[in-house]
């Protein structure tokens, strides 16, 4: 047994001196991680990433046309402003949730101010007793205020380009007015209008709301603003006639 423990150690020794070089290596000549061809491109992104974190826009506000189609064109309402705040309270890769309350505007100036062309040329009274010219004219209003819960699904095309599709359920509240005024003689013989007739509607029904668009980023740092070209519609309905406003808007989030 004593014999054989030296010769052991010898031979131990000696396997040790004779090893191959591939079984003494380093972590720095092992082969790099499989972090696809671009290896160089790989280890850019990765710092970029680490200097710029990226960071969902968590805020969006819409600008653009609201554009009533359906029974509210048959209605006359006429193409308007379309105003709408967004902000996401949950997201999860190409997944989010976003509340959303917006305000459409029926244009009515175009026919206010032919109302006012026809007011303004109405004759002038010269009866002391009775100032009104027998001239009367219409003022309209229109407005669309929905609020809404949307969930979306965000796909990312690019490091600076995405596609995106939401929809989800709301209230939408709407007001309309319209009011018939007669045209009477003012001060100095000044066209006084005096409205008789106010025939008002607001209701408050539920409703729903989808858009998609395609998104830029038009900034850089840890929270570059992003851009939507964004198409929606806003459905509400009212004794289970369903009245639409499109939207055609311009979307800057952060």
């Amino acid at each position: 047994m004593r014999r054989l423990l030296p010769a052991c150690l010898v031979a131990l020794a000696l396997t040790v001196s004779v090893a191959p070089a591939h079984a003494q290596s380093t972590i720095l000549d092992r082969k790099p991680m499989d972090v696809g061809a671009d290896q160089i491109g790989t280890i850019r992104q990765v710092s970029q990433d680490m200097l710029y974190p990226y960071r969902y826009p968590k805020l969006w506000f819409d600008v653009g046309v609201a554009y009533p189609v359906g029974n509210l064109q048959d209605r006359n309402i006429d193409p308007g402003l379309l105003l709408r705040f967004n902000q996401t309270f949950w997201y999860s890769g190409a997944l989010s949730a976003y509340g959303s309350v917006g305000a459409m505007f029926g244009n009515d100036s175009y026919f206010n101010d032919a109302q006012n062309a026809i007011a303004a040329a109405a004759p002038v009274s010269t009866d002391p007793l009775n100032t009104y010219s027998g001239v009367d004219i219409k003022s309209r209003y229109f407005w669309m205020v929905p609020a809404t819960v949307n969930g979306q699904f965000a796909l990312k095309l690019d490091d600076g380009v995405d596609l995106s599709i939401a929809a989800g359920p709301g209230v939408v509240w709407t007001h309309e007015s319209y009011i018939t005024s007669r045209v009477n003689n003012g001060v100095g013989s000044e066209q006084e209008i005096e409205p008789y007739a106010i025939r008002s509607s607001s209701k408050f029904n539920l409703g729903w709301d989808a858009r998609g668009g395609v998104g830029f980023r038009v900034g850089k740092g840890d929270r570059p603003m992003w851009m939507r070209l964004m198409v929606s519609g806003t459905t509400y309905y009212a004794h289970t006639a369903p009245s639409t406003n499109m939207g055609f808007a311009l979307s800057f989030g952060r």
